[in-house]
């Protein structure tokens, strides 16, 4: 019995040796490279059930021994890469799998959001820059409420600007003039919304910045830099309102950038004393005045045709405004005294009308690089037509008896001027001696205002003694 026992437990073993099996295989990505330390699973076909389990060596490669035979699922695991899962039978005979390959797997994240702050201020030697973006204004603001908001910039009641103490002389687009002599259309015109960055620069004078010598002349300007999806573009604003007492506004903004070349046409009309050009009627003797009602209408174009880096540019604007001020003022006063009452009824009109035409051109040719010839060409027309009256009534008295005082005044100017002005300049650099350089300048001027004026007078005055 005991060796039958032995025979048939011998038996046994061998069968079980004969039905166990190896599965060796190798695991690799799309490209061909071995895949290491990936872990293999064998799972149990009916449940899934963990069987075994192994990770690949350095070659990608790994081995499940003693598997019993059976129906199973292989199964293959790798950061990054998609599961691997193929059915897998196992009989008497180890097994040598074809290379596993196993393909990246991408996930499609969520829309992600990141916020980022810039800069308000900057300051680099010489210049204070602000990012526009860091100060909210209202829908369809122009620059001149940026400019309000901005730390160390004033805008007064008359649109004039002054920075860190300075008068802003010149307003600059992508460093290119715009409108120069009157920084106030820029101002009063140019939309916020196409401004990335305001900088506000002291520099010497045009002068001594083409011939390298310093005259003791500096200005302020402010340059405005374009945002960049704006720079090969047409841009435009048109803005129109009407209100209570028949109050009307509008204006309008088109611009045209292309290969660093520049066309604006601006135009404003409105009643609701909004210039928007500087009123070129300053030279006349009745001019001025700011309170009453102001109707005016200006149209203007600005443009720069060149590159920086060509040898020949140009540039300029040419403007128009109309302005009509009228001005009615009334009053009535009682003056009361201890044995008399006096009452005195004055009061007074004005009207200012004015047609201006004004023009600045800029030519500049580098012929070289040693080379240089500017000129700069300005003119301007202007006409004036003032009148004006004021009437006064005094009535003094006692109960019985009253005396009147009247006055009663007139006036009315017509003027007309006109002017034309420029500046040359050429500068030639040393070519054998760096530093030095040869300039020339010449400035010309010729100008004429004329006024006429008449005046009507008329007072009668009673004066009564104590006796009377």
């Amino acid at each position: 019995m005991r060796r039958i026992l032995i025979a048939l437990l011998f038996t046994v073993f061998c069968a079980a040796a004969v039905t166990a099996a190896d599965i060796k295989g190798k695991v690799i990505d799309e490209t061909g490279e071995p895949l290491i330390e990936a872990t293999v699973k064998l799972l149990a076909a009916k449940d899934s059930a963990f069987i075994k389990g192994v990770t690949t060596n350095v070659n990608g490669r790994f081995t499940i021994s003693n598997v019993k035979a059976g129906k199973y699922i292989l199964q293959c695991v790798y950061i990054g890469y998609a599961n691997s899962d193929s059915n897998l039978t196992v009989g008497s005979s180890n097994i040598q799998l074809k290379n596993i390959v196993m393909r990246e797997s991408s996930i499609m994240l969520k829309e992600a959001v990141v916020t980022a702050v810039k800069t308000e201020i900057t300051v680099k030697e010489d210049t204070i820059e602000y990012n526009a973006g860091s100060y909210k204004t209202q829908p369809n603001a122009v620059m001149e409420d940026l400019l309000k908001k901005l730390p160390g910039v004033d805008v007064d009641s008359d649109g004039k600007i002054t920075a860190g103490g300075k008068s802003v002389t010149k307003i600059l687009v992508d460093g290119k003039e715009f409108f120069a002599d009157d920084p106030k259309v820029a101002s009063k015109n140019l939309p916020v919304d196409m401004i990335e960055k305001l900088q506000v620069i002291d520099r010497k004078s045009d002068l001594a910045r083409l011939t390298g010598v310093d005259d003791g002349e500096e200005e302020t300007v402010i340059n405005l830099t374009v945002k960049k999806d704006m720079k090969n573009s047409y841009y435009g604003v048109v803005n129109a309102g009407y209100g209570t007492d028949d109050r009307y506004a509008g204006n309008f903004y088109i611009n045209r950038l292309w290969n660093d070349n520049q066309f604006t046409f601006i135009g404003n009309f409105n009643n609701v004393n909004q210039l928007g050009f500087t009123d070129g009627g300053g030279q006349f003797m009745n001019f001025g005045g700011g309170n009453g009602i102001t109707t005016s209408q200006s149209l203007g174009v600005n443009f720069n045709v060149g590159k920086s880096d060509e040898t020949f540019r140009v540039g300029g604007n040419v403007d128009y405004s109309h302005t009509d001020r009228d001005t009615r003022t009334r009053r009535n006063r009682q003056y009361l005294f201890p044995d008399s009452t006096s009452f005195n009824e004055s009061a007074s009109s004005t009207r200012n009308k004015g047609h201006n035409i004004r023009g600045n051109f800029r030519i500049k040719w580098e012929k070289d690089t040693l080379t240089t010839f500017e000129f700069r060409p300005r003119f301007s027309l202007n006409y004036n037509r003032y009148l004006s009256g004021d009437s006064s009534l005094t009535l003094a008295g006692d109960a019985n008896r009253s005396k009147v005082t009247r006055s009663l005044n007139s006036g009315s100017s017509k003027g007309t001027s006109y002017s034309a002005g420029g500046d040359i300049w050429f500068n030639r650099k040393s070519g054998s001696h760096p530093g030095r350089s040869f300039s020339l300048s010449l400035n010309y001027n010729l100008s004429n205002t004329t006024e006429d004026y008449d005046s009507y007078s008329f007072n009668r005055f009673f004066l009564l003694n104590d006796s009377i």
